[in-house]
């Protein structure tokens, strides 16, 4: 695999015109891998390192395994896998039999899976680029327009890609491709049974525990990244495996930020437990700000990564912890969608406990600053999702309106930017409304719903973070958006999981023994608000060079001279529909799907 290069395959069904489709692949991709169907067929077609791939072959069958997982050739020829369960770790399963093949992704959504149809030919893949290259899909303006709206596109507008006769599989969905050119999905994974506090509580201590142990082990070298709460779950899990364990804490440029603080306190505790880290601390000024380099984001990613911004930073630790040689570069992320309780989810806990849940609410108004008359409002008249969604397209292009009120709604009220134009408008809204009306929601609460959705979200965002690893041939593991971790805490109640007095209990109490006592009493954030002021002002030439000859200008959908004028100025980082982020994602997604010769040639 080239180093510039993140993994990819292609699934073929069993039936003869897979082998035209086989070789249009190899030619507009050389150097692939091939794997066969039992029939001798091409079955998958890719590039991907050592060890991501496991097949096992039985009499008329093969099951194969991609990404990080435990499960051998032997266990996958033994034909007992359950398709219908989660697995340890993180990863594909794909199986062929009786001209049948099934692919499945991960319910978390960090596995994404698409389908597409090759001169009438269904294929799967776990990338859409891929899939659009070898169709010659377009990219769709309606799905770009979504891509422009902050905080991010409600489900399932960030889900569905943004290229023409690209389907995406849901999240706990399979599809299987049969021999007659038929694609169907089904359902393999639903929302988790409510356990007990203390069950709760040892099912995430042993779903993290055993995720971590999956990565990490005596004898092997592991990168952790190491600054709140998550990450420091991560690492102590990761010490306690008898792992060598470098330990990464890069400061931000905030004299308030307290993360490399923290991180001293837990390795010092871990050292003086017997579990010692080598804890090394990147400093502010080593480390890149917000928006550094990135016209030099090269990467081809399935859509706009809407964290891009972070992309030089995220590189330099990576590159960092890569001198010691790690097994894997091992991150937090998902923790805070994994663990946390959202606000979405009062309702359901004021009917399943109504003065515990009516006490939280109070706080959570007073924290949040919410009019208490406007929050009970929202409490007692909340919409139906699909009506939820139509509201929200009504009120797009209203420069922010309604995205301050109560977070008690189904999601955060999307808003358009104020450089956004009219056509732009009209196609999210247009978007929106057609998604209200062919979309449920996730589940049927605003809570579990918001839940999962965050989840999905988080995915994406983890999702095209390994990929800029992979290109470097670095893997990065994050292992709370493994499904089995995943289900353990959506599993916990919502009256365990929220707590006004506590930072994430219900993780708290599982990390109890294995997180130093002093790291569980932190109940602060960091955020990282200062970095994106002061990049903003270093890296004004990246930002200025992305908002001058707009091709999402050329599209129609933003107003380049209000976009440039925006730009000049101070960088807003607080008010919603001044967010310049996903706009400047969107352009220079634009820009390297522009340049990729593979994707010019399919057009």
């Amino acid at each position: 695999m080239s180093a510039t290069e993140d993994p990819w395959f292609i699934v073929l069904p069993d039936r003869e015109e897979s082998t035209d489709v086989a070789r249009r692949i190899h030619d507009t991709r050389g150097g692939a891998h091939e794997v066969s169907h039992p029939s001798g067929r091409p079955w998958l077609i890719g590039r991907w390192p050592p060890g991501a791939l496991t097949v096992g072959r039985r009499p008329g069958a093969a099951t194969a395994a991609f990404g990080e997982h435990a499960m051998s050739e032997e266990r996958l020829a033994g034909g007992a896998l359950d398709l219908s369960a989660s697995v340890l770790g993180s990863a594909y399963l794909l199986v062929s039999e009786g001209g049948r093949v099934r692919v499945r992704g991960t319910a978390s959504g960090l596995r994404r899976v698409y389908t597409c149809r090759v001169g009438g030919t269904p294929v799967a893949g776990n990338r859409a680029l891929v899939l659009a290259e070898l169709t010659g899909a377009v990219p769709n303006p309606a799905r770009l327009a979504t891509r422009l709206l902050f905080a991010h596109p409600p489900w399932p507008l960030n889900w569905l890609p943004v290229w023409d006769g690209v389907d995406a599989v849901p999240p706990g969905h399979d599809v299987v491709l049969d021999e007659r050119g038929g694609i169907t999905r089904a359902r393999w994974w639903n929302f988790p049974e409510p356990l007990g506090r203390e069950e709760a509580v040892a099912a995430l201590r042993t779903a993290l525990s055993e995720a971590v142990a999956l990565r990490a082990g005596p004898g092997r070298t592991v990168v952790a990244h190491l600054s709140g709460m998550d990450s420091s779950s991560v690492c102590s899990l990761a010490a306690r495996t008898g792992a060598d364990v470098v330990a990464l804490t890069a400061a931000q440029p905030d004299p308030m930020d307290e993360d490399v603080l923290w991180a001293e306190r837990t390795a010092g505790a871990l050292a003086a437990a017997g579990h010692p880290v080598r804890h090394e601390i990147i400093s502010a000024e080593e480390c890149p700000l917000v928006y550094h380099d990135m016209l030099g984001a090269h990467e081809r990613f399935d859509a706009p990564f809407l964290l891009l911004h972070h992309r030089s930073r995220l590189m330099h630790i990576l590159r960092r912890g890569q001198a010691y040689a790690p097994a894997a570069h091992l991150v937090g992320l998902g923790g805070d969608e994994a663990a946390t309780m959202l606000p979405t989810w009062l309702p359901t806990l004021i009917r399943q406990a109504p003065l515990t849940g009516m006490r939280h609410l109070l706080t959570a108004s007073a924290k949040n600053r919410w009019p208490l008359r406007q929050t009970l409002r929202h409490l007692v008249t909340g919409r139906a999702y699909d009506a939820w969604m139509r509201a929200a397209a009504d009120r797009l292009g209203r420069d922010g309106h309604g995205v301050d009120g109560p977070a008690l709604g189904w999601d955060l009220p999307p808003t358009m930017p104020a450089w956004a134009t009219p056509y732009a408008v009209e196609l999210g809204a247009g978007e929106l409304r057609e998604a209200a009306e062919r979309h449920p929601p996730l589940a049927g609460g605003r809570g579990a719903h918001h839940n999962l959705a965050a989840i999905h979200g988080g995915c994406q965002m983890v999702g095209d973070f390994q990929q800029i690893a992979a290109a470097q041939g670095i893997t990065m593991s994050a292992p709370f958006f493994d499904d089995r971790v995943i289900e353990a805490a959506l599993a916990a109640r919502p009256g365990d999981r929220y707590d006004p007095a506590r930072y994430k209990p219900v993780l708290a109490d599982a990390m109890r023994g294995i997180v130093p006592e002093v790291t569980l009493g932190r109940t602060t954030k960091s955020e990282t608000s200062a970095s994106a002021v002061m990049g903003s002002r270093k890296h004004r030439d990246q930002i200025m060079a992305l908002a001058g000859d707009s091709l999402l200008g050329e599209l129609g959908l933003i107003d380049q001279d209000l976009f440039r004028a925006t730009c000049r100025g101070p960088i807003d980082v607080l008010t919603q529909h001044r967010r310049i982020e996903p706009t400047l994602a969107c352009e220079m997604w634009l820009r390297t799907v522009k340049e990729d010769e593979r994707v010019r040639a399919g057009a």
